[in-house]
């Protein structure tokens, strides 16, 4: 194997391994001892770029700030949702994203969403 397509492969495996760990640094910081049980309704999903999507907020919710996140950990958008649903328009940009929902700075839950091509 010639020094350049061995030099690209290690890089874009290295690429993906440092992809994978910040996703789980993202991730990591939600996890706690006593997580709070909501049920978030979030559709559709995986969903197209650039579309609107949905969230719908479990009865008991407050204000609720929404962070979109994407792959290396940079925060998209963030939304305040003060109603029982909630629509964000996605990054033209496909791949895979966070939702993380916080409450009186408290990170209550997060999930994945997936933007197709």
């Amino acid at each position: 194997m010639p020094y350049k397509q061995t030099y690209r492969l290690i890089k874009q495996r290295l690429l993906t391994i440092i992809a994978m760990f910040m996703f789980c640094l993202i991730v990591a910081p939600a996890q706690t001892e006593n997580p709070v049980d909501r049920k978030f309704k979030i559709y559709p999903s995986p969903i197209d770029r650039g579309a609107l999507m949905t969230i719908e907020l479990p009865g008991d919710s407050n204000e609720i700030t929404v962070l979109l996140i994407n792959i290396v950990g940079k925060v998209v958008q963030t939304h305040k949702a003060t109603n029982k649903t909630l629509e964000i328009t996605v990054p033209d940009v496909s791949g895979i994203y966070l939702l993380r929902f916080v409450d009186k700075q408290k990170v209550i839950a997060v999930e994945k969403i997936v933007v197709k091509e």
